[in-house]
């Protein structure tokens, strides 16, 4: 395998990454029905800044200890608590049409972004099992700097798929009619409370 291999895969991986239905992808095209494409994007660079970040920190050589037990169950209710907020503030918001005057004092979206990663149990889990090994083999391979390359080449790969949510999100589901429009935003509001009541549950399990 030459140098440039691990990189690719990072690429493919990342790819593979967005086009999986999780709480990432869910919050993506929630922010882009509720707010437009802008709305979206904002909510996407604020889960890949978080995730190139947390990348970085491995490429340069931050080991992530994959998480269990009781600190697995803690990073379930805390994320499934997210969520359920996520649906309420979306249920709550969804019969209003147009500008809501309201909007400035909300959670902005970059943030809502960066929580979904933060909070994400999945997201620990494919750092420590997923990412760490392949950014540790880039870095024996060819040094830090390929490592760095790696870990840029992984989030490009997933923001790829996440842009395009967010444009769909904005640019076709949000300007269905009224009604229809209202319906989708309830309809992933339903989404996000579905996986939030089933990582709280993961999580309160004995």
């Amino acid at each position: 395998m030459d140098g440039g291999s691990p990189v690719a895969a990072a690429f493919g991986i990342g790819v593979a990454l967005a086009a999986a239905p999780g709480p990432v992808q869910a919050v993506v095209l929630s922010e882009s029905v509720r707010g437009g494409v802008g709305r979206g994007l904002r909510a996407v660079a604020g889960v890949h800044v978080t995730f190139g970040a947390l990348l970085a920190m491995l490429a340069l050589g931050l080991s992530v200890a994959t998480p269990r037990g009781s600190v697995l169950r803690g990073l379930e209710v805390a994320g499934g608590l997210l969520l359920l907020w996520l649906a309420y503030d979306g249920i709550k918001t969804a019969p209003r049409a147009g500008p809501n005057p309201d909007e400035g004092r909300r959670v902005p979206p970059a943030v809502r972004g960066m929580l979904a990663i933060l909070l994400n149990p999945g997201g620990w889990l494919f750092l420590g099992a997923v990412a760490a090994p392949l950014l540790a083999t880039a870095s024996q391979r060819s040094g830090t700097g390929n490592a760095l390359v790696a870990a840029f080449a992984l989030v490009v790969g997933a923001a790829l798929g996440d842009v395009a949510l967010a444009f769909a999100g904005g640019l076709g589901l949000r300007r269905a009619n009224g009604n229809v429009g209202r319906i989708v935003r309830l309809a992933l509001a339903a989404i996000l409370a579905a996986l939030g009541v089933w990582l709280i549950v993961r999580g309160a399990a004995p």
